[in-house]
């Protein structure tokens, strides 16, 4: 089986050993060759690494893993980028959920005034990686889950029309999950779900159960 290089962009995000271990979990259908961390904070990406490389040692030794700032260094030689950026980090999010609640408005980070905010910041910053990507490895293929999900996919789609990427978001299986609890059902694919609306601001949903 076919044996795949991925970087991670993003690496410095709390968020990251969650995607390692799910790497790790899927090895039988995504087998890896290399992992890589690319982050412009070097610091913050260091403290993240030094514990995922703990985690790849134990459970996967064969995997080669590196991390660095260099964008050439990050992109080239690999099949995959998986994309999970917060431009202006947390200190911004804090911004773009209390500036609206001054004025009346549901303060989230990816809808209403704050997540137009967070998306004008976000783009230029997954475009960016799309284009170290075209660059140093033409033939890979973009994962994005950079928030806000809609706005970047929207302007990817607009601004980098032909660009190998996939904008996703697992906001909706949260909420089917939590539906099949609400309602006893021990697995939400005892449902059939049809979800209408953006990802983080749904406007219906419609269920069914299997039989049996």
């Amino acid at each position: 089986m076919t044996k795949f290089s991925v970087v991670v962009a993003g690496g410095g995000s709390t968020f990251t050993p969650g995607i390692v271990l799910m790497l790790l979990a899927n090895q039988d259908r995504f087998p890896l060759r290399a992992l890589k961390f690319y982050d412009n904070d070097g610091a913050r990406q260091e403290v993240i690494a030094e514990a995922c490389k703990v985690i790849l040692k134990e459970k996967a030794p064969d995997i080669a893993f590196s991390y660095t700032t260099d964008p050439e260094v990050a992109f080239s030689d690999v099949d995959f980028v998986m994309a999970h950026i917060r431009v202006g980090k947390y200190p911004m999010r804090e911004l773009d959920e209390k500036i609206p609640l001054r004025h009346g408005v549901v303060g989230q980070e990816t809808c209403g005034p704050g997540g137009i905010a967070y998306g004008m910041r976000s783009i230029g910053g997954v475009l960016e990686l799309v284009d170290y990507m075209e660059k140093y490895s033409p033939n890979a293929w973009m994962l994005n889950y950079s928030n806000p999900a809609a706005i970047v996919a929207e302007a990817t789609r607009r601004l980098r029309p032909n660009a190998k990427i996939l904008n996703i978001c697992d906001m909706p299986i949260g909420i089917e999950s939590r539906m099949a609890q609400i309602v006893g059902l021990q697995d939400r694919k005892q449902m059939r779900v049809r979800y209408y609306g953006l990802n983080h601001w749904w406007s219906a949903i419609s269920r069914s159960f299997r039989k049996g």
